[in-house]
This record gives structure tokens, sequence and C-alpha cells, in this order.
């Protein structure tokens, strides 16, 4: 940690933490414009933008970088959040944390994302490498691996070189069993972090919403939306906590999320559909 990192966090430490009151009546004035209710709701959860940029300190990024652009996903969080949804802003502003800090990752780590067809060319690549390594005792050249492969030399040294660049979205982010890289790349397609739980979530209907899931859908929607101890987790870390596979937590969000919905249009006077 670099002496300019101590200094700013010794400046920061001192901030006090906003209670869910104040967090609200902040964000009620950000809304209609209040540029000091903004940096106060920023400088408030400076510590949050560490907490989370520590994770992802073994990814080549420096830190000062990685809590530079989380910052800049707080204060996005900031300006978008909405306090009429029911839940705590650090639950909202951890995902536009994660997304700035994973641009950094990507940009500055110099991460490539692999097409689904590239993966099984280089799959055929590896494997081509292997058998002609283990026939001719040596590593063998592009243009054997491109006659044997049926292609050109210059597209063999495009997957050698895609290669050596890739860092494995599989690849663990820490010692500790933190999670995957995968968790914290962005998908540009996907909903933002309020997307689906806004539709039918108030903080106090969530609760009645749980009574009804069992127990394994009530811990992971719990954790995932940060209903229990206001921070949202990852399926990687859920997974780790429930002994599943990443997959098998994501697929009983789905699920549990649609229960949710069916249990919504139940409850609605008659005619009226999703918006």
């Amino acid at each position: 940690m670099t002496d300019s990192i101590r200094a700013y966090l010794k400046d920061i430490r001192p901030i006090p933490l906003l209670t869910p009151e104040e967090e609200v009546g902040l964000a009620r004035r950000v809304q209609k414009g209040d540029k000091e209710a903004r940096d106060r709701m920023i400088r408030a959860n400076l510590r949050l933008v560490i907490s989370i940029a520590k994770r992802y300190m073994n990814l080549g990024v420096p830190l000062g970088d990685l809590i530079e652009e989380g910052n800049i996903g707080l204060m996005r969080g900031v300006e978008k959040f909405d306090p009429r949804r029911g839940y705590r802003f650090s639950t909202y502003a951890a995902w536009w944390i994660k997304q700035g800090i994973s641009r950094a990752i990507i940009d500055q780590g110099k991460m490539i994302r692999v097409p689904v067809y590239m993966n099984e060319e280089i799959l055929k690549y590896k494997k081509t490498v292997e058998k002609l390594t283990h026939k001719l005792n040596r590593k063998p050249g592009f243009a054997e691996i491109a006659k044997r492969m049926r292609t050109t030399a210059d597209r063999v040294r495009e997957l050698d070189n895609s290669i050596a660049r890739m860092l494995s979205l599989d690849a663990p982010i820490g010692d500790e069993g933190d999670g995957l890289v995968m968790d914290i790349i962005e998908d540009e397609s996907a909903a933002g972090p309020d997307t689906d739980l806004e539709k039918f979530f108030t903080k106090e209907r969530a609760v009645s919403f749980l009574d009804m899931l069992d127990d394994r859908e009530r811990r992971i929607m719990e954790l995932r939306y940060g209903l229990s101890d206001g921070e949202s987790h990852t399926l990687a870390e859920i997974a780790k906590e429930l002994g599943v596979s990443r997959e098998r937590i994501r697929q009983i969000e789905v699920a549990t999320l649609q229960k949710i919905r069916d249990i919504m249009r139940r409850e609605r006077p008659h005619g009226k559909d999703d918006q």
C-alpha cells in the first residue's frame, strides 16, 4: 500500500456513516439537484469503495486505480439511487462500484473476453499442440500446428497471442475464496442492480415474500439482495456458503424470482398485468 493511499485512508476515516433516515433524506435532496447532499452521500460511502476494491488487488491493477474507478461508480450510484425502493444505499451502490472496478480491470489488466466460437478454436489449438509435442518430442512451430488444424499459420499465431493475453474468467480472484473473475466482469446486456428487485420488492413487502419461500430460497434472496446484512453478495460467495455450484445458485435465484412474480400476480386485482 502506497503512502498516498495510507494518507487517503487517514483522511476519510473520521467521516461519519449515515443513518438510514439521513440516507433517505439526502437521497431525496439529491433527486432535486442538491449538490451538497450528493457530496455528503459520496463522502459517507468512500470506505465502502475501499472495502470492495481491496478484494481485487491481485488482478494487475494498482489499488489506487481500483479505488478511483470505484469512486466513479459510487458517484453514479448516488445519482441514480431512489430511496422509495426501500433498501439501503450500500446494497445499491455496491453494484455500481463493482462495475467501475471491473472496467478498470478489463482496460488496465489487459483482460480479453473470448467469444464462444473462439473458445472452441482455442481448445482445438491446445489439443493439437499437446499431440504434436508428444509426437515430435518438442514444441511444434506455427506452420506445423496450422497444417494439422487445416488453417493458416497467421491464424495459429492469433490464437497463441489470445491465450497469452487471456486471464481465464474461471480464475479465482484471491487466495481466500473471494469468488471468480467472471463475477466482477460487467455484463453490458444485464439489467441494473435494482431492475429485478424493484419490480416487486419494498423492504416491507420483502419480509412477507421471504416467509413464503423455503429455507434455501430465502437465504439466497437475503444474500443476493442484501436483505440480511445490507450488502449484496456475488453468486460465487453464496455458492461457497451453501456448498453448491455458482450456476446452481443462479438457477435457484431465477426460479425464486419467478415464484415471487407468480405470488404478485395472484395478489393483484383481476386484469392488471406486470408493468
